[in-house]
């Protein structure tokens, strides 16, 4: 089951060194954090999960090779691991891991902003002070 089909989708996601738009769906449940891609064999180019909150992930189980961008509460990026090793990666502080094929997210860097539609994914979205 993919896990599109049980998450809310949270509109567009871009960032400046993102090629194109990616169509993004939202995590927030203890179940589809839980579940993550692991029902999602077929995940295309254009498509990214957020998990929130979250500050670590793994690969174990998964079908398909996935980058995940660690970011905080403004939606700015704190690490890039692309692809993720099975062992999978955590970052102390993170508010949500972004995660898409391999490739897609491999541009972001430390620094960059990442914007959703939905405004309620990244609380502290324009608050300099959470820096």
């Amino acid at each position: 089951m993919r896990i599109d089909r049980r998450c809310r989708p949270v509109g567009l996601m871009t960032a400046e060194r993102l090629a194109t738009p990616l169509a993004a769906v939202l995590a927030d449940g203890v179940v589809t954090r839980a579940v993550g891609m692991l029902g999602t064999p077929d995940l295309r180019m254009n498509e990214a999960l957020i998990l929130s909150p979250c500050s670590s992930v793994h690969g174990v189980g998964l079908r398909c090779c996935i980058g995940v961008v660690f970011v905080d509460a403004s939606g700015v990026v704190m690490r890039v691991v692309d692809p993720l090793p099975w062992r999978g990666a955590r970052v102390r502080g993170a508010h949500a891991v972004v995660e898409a094929r391999t490739g897609v997210l491999a541009a972001l860097r430390p620094g960059d902003t990442i914007s959703v539609d939905d405004d309620h994914v990244f609380p502290l979205r324009g608050n300099s002070a959470s820096r």
